[in-house]
């Protein structure tokens, strides 16, 4: 591989022997070089083959902003996450995690404390990626000494499912998201007067598919309106007449509050959704 770019003595974009560039990072992988050299494949510790010339643009401006040190930090998060998680990642995450742990260790340092408003929120519906964050903040107390509070690892869990998502959305999209299900679960549980199992599979499902609802309510998504849903929707609304009253209230909340009409499809999976965990059924 040669190099193409020097953004510090350790980071640096080269272009392989098929001619696509991507950037590596390693002790001194650039050090004393010059666009041109060759680089020694040992002194490669990470590559990073990123997807869209647009990300590593962006990835490019990181590495040349903050020590390639909170990068890799990130890097080791995002791999633990897809380690855990086994699922697909979008690769701006590497952007977004490495800006925002090297700013959340410079307010650390500086004794500001950013208090994360949706913690319990993320706790309870996103806890694999939580757990994830929580070993976030173990790497970066091995790797740097410090000590980041349990609130970072709720921010670390918000970036991850940011990156989870197909059609990705800001952070704060994902904090929006993270709001909408917490208002709905609470509407189906005032409606209904009881708590919801949190620990069943029926509300795993529930809260699965909110996370989904949750994601393209905050993208201002259109949602399907499929006529010859109406014909079923009018018998689940005999068979399951509290959890289609209960939906269709989720459904006025969400045209009221994010004036976003969720459709005859949508409606018809929330009364599903809906009747099974309240039920406890499968």
């Amino acid at each position: 591989m040669r190099l193409r770019k020097v953004f510090n003595n350790n980071a640096a974009l080269v272009v392989g022997d098929d001619d696509r560039e991507f950037v590596v990072t390693g002790r001194g992988v650039a050090f004393q070089k010059r666009s041109g050299d060759e680089v020694a494949p040992e002194s490669v510790e990470k590559e990073f083959h990123l997807s869209s010339r647009e990300t590593s643009d962006r990835f490019e401006k990181i590495l040349s902003s903050i020590p390639v040190e909170e990068v890799e930090l990130a890097s080791r998060v995002v791999d633990e996450a897809k380690m855990r998680m086994g699922r697909r990642i979008q690769d701006s995450i590497y952007v977004s995690l490495s800006d925002h742990i090297h700013f959340a260790l410079q307010n650390e340092t500086r004794g500001i404390r950013v208090q994360n408003n949706l913690l319990l929120d993320i706790k309870r519906f996103y806890p694999e990626e939580f757990a994830v964050g929580m070993r976030g903040l173990e790497v970066i107390r091995e790797e740097r000494g410090v000590s980041l509070p349990e609130d970072e690892a709720g921010f670390i869990a918000l970036h991850i499912v940011n990156a989870e998502t197909e059609n990705s959305i800001d952070t704060n999209g994902v904090e929006r998201a993270t709001k909408i299900i917490e208002e709905i679960v609470g509407i189906v549980r005032d409606y209904f007067g009881c708590s919801l199992a949190e620990g069943s599979l029926a509300y795993f499902r529930f809260v699965t598919h909110l996370k989904y609802l949750a994601h393209r309510i905050a993208s201002c998504a259109t949602f399907g309106d499929d006529q010859q849903n109406e014909a079923l929707l009018a018998v689940m609304g005999q068979t399951y007449r509290e959890p289609y009253l209960c939906a269709s209230t989720v459904r006025d909340f969400v045209r009221g509050r994010y004036d976003v009409d969720m459709g005859n499809e949508e409606l018809l999976y929330l009364v599903i959704h809906i009747q099974r965990a309240v039920s406890g059924g499968a």
